[in-house]
């Protein structure tokens, strides 16, 4: 810029100077920036997961009889869906209120981590621990529906509720405490496992596992079936 005032010479350089620095501070922002995927969030019990309890031969930290974290339900439902295109960021839902009346009762205090993730899909998987009582008394289907309550409210769109595993009458009286709740959510869908829960082979391998606690649980094939019937359930939602 021979022969320019000096003045206008710096102001050109400086100019240039920034229009460079905000084309890299925008390059770096399109190359950082991740597309985020939409986010399910799983509330289940141990058959979701169980940290180590050796006393009774359970070191993984995953979902139980499983033999690894990518062989339980939650993961391997994230991995078929991702599959087919449905790409999801997978959460397991918090279980920390030692205070709580069981683990429907859990969940149903957990709306902080719901409003947190903002999860398209929720997975519900807790009947399993409703004893006699609670199903004859009906307070099971009472807290379910306060479940499903709590989540309408927090703006969760999908919601699917799974049978109770080692159920297998389809029409067993988890099954029927389920519908009573769910019969006030249309939207909301009830997802039928008393089919894998029938057959004796989905459940935890007798040759690894030695307590009848754990063998219970479904196994890596029992697993697989389930997410299977979830991911199959999300599939026709999309």
């Amino acid at each position: 810029m021979p022969g320019w005032p000096t003045t206008l010479k710096f102001r050109i350089r400086t100019a240039v100077a920034m229009a460079v620095a905000a084309v890299s501070v925008f390059a770096a922002c399109v190359f950082e920036t991740r597309k985020q995927d939409p986010a399910i969030l799983i509330m289940g019990n141990s058959i979701m997961r169980n940290p180590p309890l050796p006393v009774i031969g359970w070191t993984g930290d995953w979902g139980m009889a499983a033999t690894a974290p990518e062989k339980d339900y939650a993961h391997q439902l994230v991995r078929l869906l991702g599959e087919k295109g449905l790409d999801l960021e997978l959460h397991l839902a918090e279980r920390d209120c030692p205070d709580c009346d069981g683990a429907i009762d859990e969940q149903i205090h957990n709306m902080d981590q719901v409003r947190r993730v903002r999860p398209r899909y929720v997975v519900v998987q807790l009947a399993e621990h409703s004893g006699e009582i609670e199903l004859r008394s009906g307070k099971m289907a009472t807290q379910y529906r306060a479940l499903l309550d709590s989540l309408r409210v927090a703006g969760v769109p999908r919601v699917y509720c799974v049978s109770s595993w080692g159920e297998k009458d389809p029409q067993g009286p988890h099954a029927a405490a389920m519908h009573t709740a769910l019969m006030d959510f249309p939207a909301y869908r009830y997802v039928d496992i008393s089919p894998v829960a029938a057959d004796t082979l989905n459940y935890g391998d007798t040759a690894l596992f030695a307590n009848p606690g754990v063998r219970w649980h479904p196994g890596n094939t029992g697993m697989l079936k389930i997410a299977e019937t979830l991911a199959s359930a999300i599939r026709a939602d999309k």
